[in-house]
């Protein structure tokens, strides 16, 4: 167990520095457009088999899609920065309880927002202006995304775990599995089972799940040193 886990960390303090820094940003930089590949099969399979109005409902969240997306990844951004610091401390027992933190906070975090969020929606996109006639649909697309905002939530901090240990290209391999995943259920929902605009929706999140879950089997897999006890 402890040569396989070895076998997936990068110490990024040995070696050239250009070349380590470039591997490691490269998987960063590509998963930064496939976070936005989502929203972006949603409109195309909207607009193509929905009409017009399909694609003005997804435009109009686009927004609070955005706002969603930016957060879950930069909470987790940040939590992964302290992990990182545990982690070249050397400490398994700081990093743990570093991780148990950042599940913590995020599991806290993503149900406060989730609630809030859908709580306060329609008074939000009243106030983004959101055109009367898109309005239904509008929300029954984002208040599915956001019913779903904790496998957002989840991914990232899988992800940001991974970042942590010098591994940026695992969730990539997952994220870019989920959009292919994503495609194929907006196509499944969309088109063969005729949901509307909440099957668009539907496929997102569980797309995000999945990548979600695949994330989280692999780090409890080749990393379970490192996951909190309870004790943490």
């Amino acid at each position: 167990m402890m040569n396989r886990t070895a076998s997936k960390i990068t110490n990024m303090t040995v070696g050239n520095p250009v070349r380590i820094i470039l591997t490691f940003a490269v998987p960063l930089f590509i998963g930064d457009i496939f976070q936005q590949v989502y929203s972006l099969v949603d409109t195309m399979i909207a607009g193509h088999f929905l009409g017009e109005k399909a694609i003005a409902a997804i435009g109009a969240t686009s927004v609070l899609y955005s706002l969603l997306m930016n957060l879950a990844w930069g909470l987790n951004n940040g939590y992964c920065v302290v992990l990182s610091r545990l982690f070249g401390s050397g400490s398994k027992e700081q990093f743990r309880s570093g991780a148990a933190a950042m599940i913590k906070l995020n599991l806290g975090i993503g149900a406060l927002l989730t609630v809030v969020s859908v709580l306060f929606l329609k008074p939000a996109m009243r106030l983004l202006l959101t055109p009367a006639d898109v309005f239904d649909q509008s929300y029954l697309y984002i208040v599915i995304i956001l019913g779903g905002m904790l496998t957002t939530i989840a991914y990232n901090g899988c992800a940001g775990f991974l970042h942590a240990m010098g591994n940026s290209r695992i969730p990539l391999y997952f994220l870019i599995l989920s959009s292919f995943l994503n495609l194929g259920l907006d196509a499944l929902f969309v088109i063969l089972l005729h949901t509307g605009i909440a099957g668009a929706a539907l496929a997102t999140v569980i797309a995000q799940a999945v990548s979600a879950a695949l994330c989280g089997t692999y780090i409890f897999r080749n990393y379970r040193e490192y996951l909190p006890r309870a004790a943490d």
